[in-house]
């Protein structure tokens, strides 16, 4: 992995993972409903998908933001998410799946979860996965959930102009346009300036301030990591955690941690510096050309968040 792709990453989990703390949303109680699986499937697992609209009472969702959109998905981290230390003699550190962002319950409305792997840990086992992407439950049969509550983000973060439309308002997209790259000392290194703008999408102009201010107060005198990734992300491509689903013992959440390992060439954090906000004035009616004329809302309540992300490497 290239480090523009380590930066936009890292850059990513900055924006979802801290800027955006205060934009989650708890869903209570939702309803499971068990998916036919194709034959080719294992036969000893089962698929349950959180039902979205099971309380309306009739009433339209159509320009209401829903938790499985582009960019959302449950919450998958806890606030204080570092593992770090000796437990049974295993040396453990990273980021470990939620234990209490999700909750599975049975039709008696018990939980589903089990007993904590040692007295002094709050780190639970399941009997199941989580897909988090696409609010599904996976068991392997020993446990029949009827309902979770889950925390969801709010806000869909996108790193791709395309995707825009794939959710509705809120919608942050990342855009790191540019880069400038210069020498900064004698001898090996370089400094290297990426240009990046995060266009913010909002459904009124209350939402779009304060999105925009949590943004640019995560940014301004800020930095962060520049993670390594040497086995991937946090999420696996199905929406599992991070090989949970091909480990030994998939039950255990200490079986595998994210791995918080920094870039080995690169010198300090990502900092941002020439931090921008403006908001930005278009018309509801946009023209492609001569025979189209389309009407976007997104263009309503917009701004965007512009800076420079400074890197110094060893090479």
């Amino acid at each position: 992995m290239k480090q523009l792709r380590k930066e936009d990453l890292s850059l990513y989990y900055h924006i979802k993972h801290l800027a955006l703390i205060d934009f989650i949303e708890f869903e209570e109680y939702a309803p499971l409903k068990e998916l036919e699986l194709h034959e080719a499937c294992e036969e000893n697992i089962k698929v349950y998908a959180a039902q979205i609209e099971w309380c309306d009472n009739g009433a339209t969702h159509e320009t209401l933001p829903t938790p499985t959109e582009r960019g959302r998905g449950w919450v998958y981290l806890d606030e204080e998410v570092v593992i770090s230390g000796t437990y049974c003699g295993t040396t453990l550190s990273g980021y470990i799946e939620q234990y209490d962002r999700v909750f599975v319950y049975t039709i008696s409305g018990s939980t589903i979860s089990g007993v904590p792997t040692m007295e002094y840990v709050r780190i639970p086992y399941s009997e199941y996965l989580i897909d988090y992407m696409d609010g599904r439950i996976i068991t392997s049969g020993t446990c029949q959930p009827t309902c979770v509550s889950y925390y969801w983000n709010y806000i869909s973060v996108v790193d791709e102009w395309a995707a825009i439309e794939a959710a509705k308002p809120p919608v942050i997209v990342i855009d790191m346009y540019g880069t400038d790259k210069g020498g900064y000392q004698l001898g090996g290194g370089k400094k290297i300036n990426r240009k990046v703008d995060i266009h913010v999408f909002a459904s009124n102009p209350a939402e779009r301030n304060d999105i925009v201010e949590a943004i640019y107060d995560s940014l301004y005198l800020k930095s962060c990591p520049l993670y390594d990734f040497p086995e991937g992300t946090i999420l696996d491509y199905d929406g599992t955690w991070f090989k949970r689903k091909d480990s030994d013992d998939p039950t255990n959440k200490l079986t595998y941690l994210f791995n918080r390992t920094t870039s080995p060439d690169i010198i300090g954090n990502l900092t941002f510096e020439n931090v921008s906000a403006r908001h930005v004035s278009l018309p509801l009616v946009m023209t492609r050309d001569r025979n189209e004329v389309m009407l976007s809302d997104l263009n309503a309540y917009r701004s965007k968040i512009s800076f420079d992300l400074i890197s110094y490497t060893k090479v």
